[in-house]
Formats: C-alpha cells, sequence, structure tokens
C-alpha cells in the first residue's frame, strides 16, 4: 500500500448518518441475528455459524489482520451508535496497490442506501488513505442489489469467473468489478 504510516485502531470512517469503526465483540449479537436469516449466508464466502460462539475467533482475526496492516474491517453503525448495520472491509492483494473490499448489510437494514454510502466512504479510504491505484470487488452474479451498489460507486465490469467461491459443495460463480484511482478522482473531482 502507498500509505507510510499505520493506520490506527481508532480510526472513524464518517458521514452524516453512517460511521464505520473497527470491530468489537459487542457487534458479535447482530452478526448472530444476520446468520438466522435465511438467504444471508448464501452471498458471504464464511459458513453460518452454529453457535454464537464460533464467531469471536473471527472478531481476533480481524483484530490481527489490522494491527498487521494487512486488513481492515469495519463495523457500519448510524451515528449516534443505536443501530448496527452490517460490516465491510478493505484489504491487501498479492498487487502492489491493488486492494479489494468486501461487505453485508444486516437483512433488517438492506435497501436503504447504507451500502452504497459505506462503500464510498470506505474507496476514498482506500484511495486516499492507503494509497491505492486499483480497488476491486468480487460478488456473486446472482447479487444484484451488490452489483448495483458497486456500479453506483463508479466500479466497472472486469470479468467474469465461473468458480468464483464454493457453496454446500458448488461452486458460486462471480463477477468481479473495480475502479482506478484516476476514475475515482475524475468522478469525484478529486475531492472524495
Amino acid at each position: 500500500m502507498g500509505s507510510t504510516a499505520p493506520i490506527d485502531m481508532d480510526l472513524v470512517l464518517s458521514n452524516e448518518f453512517l460511521r464505520l469503526r473497527i470491530v468489537s465483540l459487542e457487534d458479535i449479537p447482530y452478526i448472530w441475528s444476520a446468520t438466522r436469516h435465511q438467504g444471508f449466508n448464501d452471498g458471504v464466502l464464511w459458513d453460518p455459524p452454529t453457535s454464537i460462539e464460533e464467531l469471536v475467533p473471527p472478531y481476533h482475526s480481524a483484530i490481527e489482520a489490522w494491527k498487521e496492516q494487512r486488513s481492515f474491517n469495519f463495523t457500519m453503525e448510524s451515528t449516534d451508535s443505536i443501530r448496527f448495520f452490517g460490516r465491510i472491509s478493505i484489504r491487501k492483494t498479492e498487487i502492489q496497490n491493488r486492494l479489494n473490499i468486501g461487505f453485508w448489510t444486516h437483512p433488517t437494514h438492506q435497501g436503504k442506501g447504507i451500502m452504497t454510502a459505506a462503500v464510498g466512504l470506505i474507496l476514498a479510504f482506500g484511495f486516499d488513505g492507503l494509497g491505492a491505484q486499483e480497488i476491486e470487488a468480487c460478488y456473486a452474479t446472482w447479487n444484484h442489489a451488490s452489483g448495483a451498489v458497486l456500479r453506483k460507486n463508479g466500479m466497472s465490469f472486469v470479468r467474469y469467473v465461473k468458480e468464483g467461491f464454493m457453496k454446500q459443495g458448488a461452486w458460486v460463480p462471480e463477477n468481479i468489478v473495480s475502479i482506478t484511482r484516476a476514475d475515482w478522482d475524475s468522478q469525484n473531482d478529486g475531492t472524495a
């Protein structure tokens, strides 16, 4: 990444209604709640937990990845910290200065524009805070809502991947989309 200074664990990204902060153990009941909704787990890379305790190790992994400056996993919540909306992360890839984002919204908050705003915040952070030259994302081809969120943030189709990720013993095809620093700057007049 192009950033020279480490990213502090108290970093908060926000706009008028949305706040992105580092993950915490207090998020776990909300994550558990999301995984109980039918269909929620179909679009995420991980399998649904069978107990709430299974969500503790991923929390510790996210904190460790942040400390190592490999991945930055944020909880999305309302600015008043009353409502948990979901998660969004940005992480290094094998290609220097290219980052990857992933996200999910709690089913009770889907379709409200929250993720579109969160992706905008995380893209700005990736380009301005982490020095990325390109940011990519992958989504299951059936997940039209995620595709729309990414397109609204200026990401363009790169390629189709027939064997994107494995789910319940079958391959789920994915689309890969991305946006370059130059395209981000031109779409945001360099002020994002």
